[in-house]
């Protein structure tokens, strides 16, 4: 009978071993479960407050998610200002059509081709994030400032990039000032940097002249000599500066979200989230 109740006792340990053995490896999946669905619905949040201000805000208003120029196109501008003091090529620059109105328009229209398509990036954004594999919530978790949205973009922005190319393409070729498009004044400015190199080339040894007596500095004969044709299409060039706006908004929430605990609005962000005030 002694015997019986030892065995009885040691069974009753070793079930009592195993379940609790059980349900902490149990509450360490859940855990990493948890902590992944949180960081995904942190960067859901992320995008539609990302697109939410930038199709109401816009692109422009901001210095931090403003379209530019390519770089192409600012060495095209510069090489005409330059020129201008150069009276051999300066009376033909007006045939180039590269003036100051043109410089404006484009990076308007980029702009606001980019804004026009910000709503449909929320689509193309949710599928990326539900389709994301992670594999270390924790270390994301708890890899600081952004971590988050940089694995977002390190694991998906080649896809974004294709997904969201056709909504800024149709936003292009939309969006207008006086009837010109993003895509007809690139057109234009394509067709005048190419007119531009040939007579940088014709002119040669007018503006070497120049710059030899100091008429043209250093600086501007550097963007002389780099004008080239240019690619006709630009429309790659402003799908990744328009994803490049919308993750930095990304990211700006998620931080928000790790360092405010009131902009975490839901249960399992308040617990996953919450570790990191601990």
């Amino acid at each position: 009978m002694f015997r019986k109740s030892i065995v009885t006792r040691v069974l009753a340990l070793g079930v009592a071993a195993f379940t609790f053995t059980s349900c902490e490896e149990m509450s360490g999946v859940l855990s990493q479960g948890d902590t992944v669905a949180a960081l995904k619905e942190a960067l859901n949040v992320g995008v539609n407050v990302a697109v939410e201000r930038l199709s109401t805000e816009g692109y422009f208003e901001d210095a931090a998610t403003r379209i530019g120029l390519p770089q192409e196109a600012v060495t095209a501008f510069t090489a005409v200002q330059a020129l201008q003091k150069v009276s051999a090529v300066s009376s033909v620059l007006n045939e180039v059509g590269l003036g100051p109105d043109l410089q404006d328009n484009l990076i308007t229209l980029f702009n606001e081709a980019a804004t026009d398509a910000a709503p449909k990036a929320a689509t193309v954004f949710t599928s990326a994030i539900t389709n994301m594999s992670v594999q270390d919530g924790e270390g994301i978790l708890f890899g600081g400032s952004g971590a988050a949205t940089t694995y977002l973009k390190d694991n998906t922005y080649t896809g974004l990039q294709g997904a969201f190319h056709d909504p800024i393409v149709n936003s292009m070729n939309k969006v207008n000032i006086a009837g010109m498009t993003a895509t007809t004044a690139w057109s234009k400015f394509a067709t005048g940097n190419n007119k531009l190199a040939g007579y940088i080339n014709q002119y040669k040894s007018a503006i070497n002249l120049a710059s030899a007596t100091g008429l043209i500095p250093s600086s501007a004969m550097t963007a002389i000599n780099n004008v080239g044709e240019v690619n006709t299409d630009i429309s790659d060039y402003v799908t990744g500066k328009a994803l490049d706006g919308l993750f930095l908004r990304v990211s700006q929430k998620e931080d928000d979200i790790r360092t405010n605990a009131a902009a975490r609005t839901s249960d399992l962000l308040k617990r996953v989230f919450g570790r990191l005030d601990e």
